[in-house]
């Protein structure tokens, strides 16, 4: 845990080190930051993906942190879907490669 210019600086620095522009990464909200990752774009069958997760104080702070890069830095993502009565506290993050794209694509629909 950690306040959020800390996990801002934690996630520049994942950024950097996975290389790309912010448009080239995914960032969003989760209670359980597995789960729609591993459910939405089958990760455990995607080789040499970049993904972390990381966990705020609280709901607000991971909202706030989210919308740093989405707005500020221009990363991908959508929190329209979030739901205010469950609350979340983990923010996951993951670099769109061409075999995530991929993957994203063979999902039933």
């Amino acid at each position: 845990m950690g306040d959020e210019k800390n996990i801002i600086a934690q996630i520049e620095k994942y950024i950097c080190e996975g290389g790309g522009e912010y448009g080239d990464w995914y960032i969003g909200l989760a209670d359980n930051p597995i789960d729609p990752i591993t459910e939405a774009f089958r990760l455990h069958k995607v080789q040499n993906h970049r993904f972390t997760y990381i966990e705020t104080i609280s709901h607000q702070a991971a909202k706030a942190v989210a919308d740093y890069f989405l707005n500020v830095c221009g990363t991908d993502g959508d929190l329209s879907d979030i739901d205010e009565s469950r609350p979340c506290r983990a923010l996951y993050i993951y670099k769109k490669t061409v075999n995530l794209i991929l993957s994203e694509s063979a999902i039933p629909v």
